[in-house]
């Protein structure tokens, strides 16, 4: 998942699987936006949007995050605040 989570780019279209304690297992498409690395904590972030009916990025709603620590060579997802397990990303479209 670590060559796929390089390989993204802002507004290209994903599939996520995930478990949550909400809602349990399921497949969620998100748009990749922004990419940030912090030097002090090296961890590197890449934000997720969720997407409206017609197909636009909706930024007021819960942002999806993924997390790569390269200390310990992880790869994290989280929503909002609250972690997410991971079970595959998928990529749809790439601008």
């Amino acid at each position: 998942m670590y060559e796929t989570f390089c390989s993204l780019r802002s507004n290209d279209r994903i599939k996520v699987s995930l478990i949550d304690s909400m809602f349990g297992k399921r497949d969620k498409t998100l748009i990749v936006g922004r990419r940030t690395h912090s030097k002090k904590y090296n961890v590197e972030k890449l934000t997720l949007y969720q997407i409206n009916k017609d197909g636009s990025v909706c930024k007021h709603s819960c942002k999806f995050y993924f997390y790569y620590r390269p200390d310990s060579d992880l790869l994290t997802l989280a929503m909002g605040d609250m972690g997410c397990s991971l079970k595959g990303i998928e990529v749809l479209s790439t601008v």
